[in-house]
C-alpha cells in the first residue's frame, strides 16, 4: 500500500501495485484532505493497463461474475477519483477572484498531465468567455464577428453510425453519400446535427483514414 505523508500526498506510489485495494485507499485520502493530493504521473495510464489486462482475461460461470464485478468497482472507483479531483481542483482555482482558473505551482505540480489536460481546456473555456463579455461592454463587434466566422469555419471529424445520402453543408459544399464506418472531416454545424441524431460519433484520431468528399 502507498504510504501517505503529513499534507496528503502518496509517497512512491508509482512503485505500488495497482489494484482496487491502492485506488480506494487514494480515494479515501483525497476525500480526507481539502487539496489535491500528489499523483505519480503515469498512475491513470497503469489503471487503464490493469483494466485492459483483466478485460481479455477468460472465466466462465461464478468466476466470471466475481471478474466483472472487480472490473466495474475498478472503474467505479477511478471515475470517482477522477470526478472528486476535478471538483477540488475547479473550486480551489477559482478561488482567486480571477476571470479565469489559476493554480499555485504547487497544486499544478501535483496534477497528472490528464488533469493537467482537463485544467487547460477550462481555462481556455474561461478566457473565451471573458472574451466575449469584454467584447460586448465595449462594444466590439469586430471581434464577435470573427469569432462567428471561426466556428462557423469549424472543422471536425465524425464516424458514420450509418449510411446517409448526399448532403449540402453550411459551407455550400456536398458532402457524402456515406455508408456506415466511414469516416469523414464536416463543418462542425452540420457534424453536430449528425451527432445529435446518433447518425455518427465525433473522433479524434487523425490516425483514421479520412474519406475525401
Amino acid at each position: 500500500m502507498a504510504s501517505i505523508d503529513d499534507n496528503g500526498n502518496s509517497k512512491n506510489n508509482s512503485e505500488k501495485k495497482i489494484d482496487l485495494e491502492f485506488i480506494l485507499e487514494l480515494l479515501k485520502k483525497e476525500t480526507q484532505i481539502p487539496k489535491i493530493q500528489g499523483l505519480s504521473s503515469d498512475v491513470y495510464r497503469k489503471i487503464a493497463q490493469l483494466i485492459k489486462e483483466l478485460s481479455v482475461q477468460k472465466y466462465e460461470d461464478l468466476e466470471l461474475d466475481v471478474h466483472n464485478e472487480l472490473i466495474r468497482l475498478l472503474i467505479l472507483s477511478t471515475k470517482s477519483l477522477i470526478e472528486l479531483r476535478t471538483h477540488k481542483l475547479l473550486e480551489n482555482s477559482y478561488g482567486k477572484h480571477l476571470p479565469y482558473p489559476s493554480l499555485s505551482t504547487d497544486d499544478y505540480s501535483k496534477l497528472t498531465d490528464e488533469e493537467k489536460y482537463i485544467f487547460e481546456e477550462e481555462r481556455k473555456v474561461s478566457q473565451r468567455k471573458d472574451l466575449i463579455v469584454q467584447s460586448l461592454i465595449n462594444g466590439n463587434v469586430n471581434n464577435l464577428d470573427s469569432i462567428s466566422r471561426i466556428i462557423r469555419s469549424k472543422m471536425i471529424i465524425i464516424r458514420f453510425l450509418e449510411s446517409t445520402d448526399q448532403f449540402m453543408g453550411v459551407d455550400m459544399a456536398k458532402y457524402g453519400p456515406f455508408i456506415k464506418e466511414d469516416v469523414a472531416i464536416l463543418p462542425f454545424e452540420n457534424a453536430r446535427s449528425l451527432i445529435e441524431r446518433k447518425v455518427a460519433v465525433e473522433i479524434n484520431d487523425l490516425r483514421f483514414h479520412v474519406k475525401e468528399t
